[in-house]
């Protein structure tokens, strides 16, 4: 960071940074948003800076809106466990930096930290070397060790929580107290069967986690497979975890730590230990060149390769008025990303503290704009075709579809529906002219037959099963036709892709 004037700062930020919208905060606490990174079930990311910190002034803020956070005795137990984390080691997990939960919304910031998270990682280079998994192995379990030291669980461990830096891996997030019936719904591969059972987050349900992550980074399939959540946590609690590709040498204490019984699985050092003992046994013995702890000699010889995105300069206003509009790239979601630790999921983002500004809380700006958006950059909603044969590049992004509106007849369905039937039943709107849109990895999604065919999931032709953005993004990397009306955030537009903060698959339920 540079200082160029006292009322304006020159800072690098992330090349996912969105511009914020009419709606956005101005300031969180004593944080200035410089930009969104998206929003998801339980808050929305923002980007900030703080123009007198010394170092790095980018951090991540995340505004909480959980409805459990509307009872006192539930806020109390999440400032405690901020506080907690706090003072947690930061080597492999990434704690908060500042919190406020008594003001509405509650909100907490973090330290930006860059990387790739580990399913995207995943998806595009597949399962990980021997070396590197041993590695990624040995850094989660320092991590939560780290954690369990405090007396605390991590609570929501999964692959799109873990960051791949450039020096190892980084344990994200955490979950939030009374959000136990959402993770049973959106983790449900990655609960222990105890937590499906409704028992709080504990050491060795993170070691459940820790060892399906490792299964997943092994062989890039889901230790338990796809499916609806009743399903996965009837797989979870009975059927035998898919570890046909992990290493002979962590196979064992895996498949430990995957036990159906929380008493059969490992420790998180006897987790640690195994993941150092398996490298020296493919080390060759050659691991006394290499200085430092265990975990650090295992990370300095075996995590090589991993590509940080370069972050991008921006020069910062620091005076209220609202900020001049500037160009931004669409926030990634499915290739190399820039992440940081947001409690409860889901959110990445950038920020820092605001000298002089002792306030707390979130307060909205009023409309940066005085001249008329244009029609569709005001529409809230829009019924829209999402057809992956249209996708340029169906894993960045940004992502195409077309308003579609209802034909003037629908030809009678015999049988069941295809995609292909149905997305014919519409034709397109406002010219046929095909648009861009920014899909985030926190974007609300109800699917109706795209992801769990059944009546059971359509009300009023309107999917009501809900999966993650990155769900979505990974379908129309393969899928059939899906017609969805979307939400957009607010602002935008202007020639820009908007954001969709939700989606929603329109198909009719089948006949009784």
């Amino acid at each position: 960071m540079s200082r160029r004037s006292q009322r304006e700062i020159s800072v690098l930020v992330p090349p996912n940074l969105l511009q914020r919208t009419s709606g956005d905060p101005r300031r969180v606490g004593p944080y200035l948003v410089i930009g969104r990174l998206g929003s998801g079930g339980t808050g929305t990311a923002y980007a900030a800076v703080n123009p007198t910190t010394k170092g790095d002034p980018l951090v991540a803020v995340k505004v909480l809106n959980s409805p459990h956070l509307e009872d006192p005795d539930t806020r109390t137990v999440l400032h405690q466990r901020l506080a907690v984390l706090s003072n947690t080691d930061g080597r492999c997990y990434v704690p908060p930096i500042d919190f406020d939960t008594a003001t509405t919304p509650p909100w907490l910031a973090m330290s930006y930290v860059s990387g790739v998270p580990l399913a995207q990682y995943a998806r595009r280079h597949g399962a990980m070397g021997p070396g590197r998994l041993i590695a990624l192995a040995a850094g989660l379990a320092e991590g939560i060790s780290a954690l369990h030291a405090m007396k605390v669980a991590h609570g929501d461990l999964k692959p799109s929580n873990i960051l791949l830096s450039s020096t190892g891996p980084r344990i994200l997030d955490c979950a939030l107290p009374g959000d136990d019936e959402h993770l049973r719904r959106s983790a449900a591969g990655w609960l222990s069967p105890e937590r499906h059972q409704g028992d709080a987050p504990s050491p060795a349900a993170d070691i459940f986690a820790w060892g399906a992550i490792l299964a997943f980074a092994s062989t890039g399939r889901l230790p338990f497979g796809l499916g609806e959540p009743h399903v996965l946590a009837e797989r979870v609690s009975t059927a035998d975890p898919d570890l046909d590709g992990v290493p002979a040498e962590l196979l064992p204490v895996v498949r430990r730590a995957l036990a159906k019984d929380p008493d059969d699985r490992p420790s998180v050092r006897e987790a640690l230990g195994a993941a150092i003992a398996a490298w020296e046994t493919i080390s060759d013995g050659d691991t006394a060149a290499v200085q430092g702890t265990a975990v650090t000699r295992v990370l300095s010889r075996e995590w090589q390769g991993i590509v940080e995105p370069d972050r991008l300069p921006r020069v910062i206003q620091l005076h209220d008025s609202p900020p001049r509009r500037a160009m931004r790239v669409p926030l990634i979601a499915g290739g190399a990303a820039l992440a940081v630790a947001l409690i409860g999921g889901g959110g990445w983002a950038a920020l820092t503290a605001l000298s002089g500004n002792g306030g707390s809380g979130a307060d909205a700006e009023a409309p940066a704009s005085s001249s008329p958006a244009a029609p569709k950059a005001a529409e809230k909603t829009a019924v829209v075709r999402f057809d992956p044969a249209e996708q340029e590049n169906p894993v960045d992004g940004p992502w195409i579809y077309t308003r579609v509106e209802k034909g003037a007849s629908a030809p009678p369905s015999e049988g069941t529906l295809s995609p292909q039937d149905w997305s014919a039943r519409w034709k397109d709107a406002d010219g046929g002219a095909s648009e861009e849109a920014v899909i985030t990895t926190d974007t609300e999604v109800f699917c109706a037959q795209f992801c769990v065919p059944g009546p059971g999931h359509i009300e009023d032709d309107r999917g009501t099963y809900e999966v993650t953005g990155q769900d979505f993004i990974d379908y129309l990397s393969w899928g059939q036709v899906v017609i969805a009306e979307v939400e957009f955030a607010e602002g935008g537009g202007n020639g820009e892709p908007r954001e969709i903060t939700r989606i929603t698959e329109l198909f009719p339920a089948p006949p009784d």
